[in-house]
């Protein structure tokens, strides 16, 4: 295997970590239908926090696998909840499990370039 091969399936693995966690928490603190009448519909916090748990994806197919450093807009949001604790508790656990997943991600992804950029 090569070492870019290596780096690439470091760089898949740090964007799939930067998705599916923050995106577990959001669908473990927010449900995902809600029955208004007798038809149900979608939650709309779940599709905000389900749109900003993909931010690491979208922006990777667009930048072609560069490092995504959306870990800075966690950590914003979960300042700015923490403040707003009495209201939205449950945003604070998405955003902690964001921000803590978007830093592990973007640390495998750094190493994924180091190693695929090796000759």
């Amino acid at each position: 295997m090569t070492n870019r091969t290596k780096g690439n399936i470091l760089k898949a693995i740090a964007v799939t970590i930067d998705v599916s966690v923050p995106l577990a928490a959001t669908l473990t603190q927010f449900p995902l239908w809600v029955e208004k009448s007798s038809e149900a519909t979608m939650s709309g916090l779940f599709l905000i926090f389900a749109f900003l748990s993909c931010l690491p994806f979208i922006k990777q197919i667009k930048a072609y696998f560069r490092s995504p450093s959306v870990w800075v807009v966690w950590v914003v949001l979960l300042v700015l909840f923490v403040c707003l604790r009495n209201i939205i508790d449950e945003m604070v656990v998405v955003c902690f499990f964001g921000t803590v997943a978007n830093v592990i991600g973007a640390g495998i992804y750094k190493l994924g370039n180091i190693i695929g950029n090796k000759p």
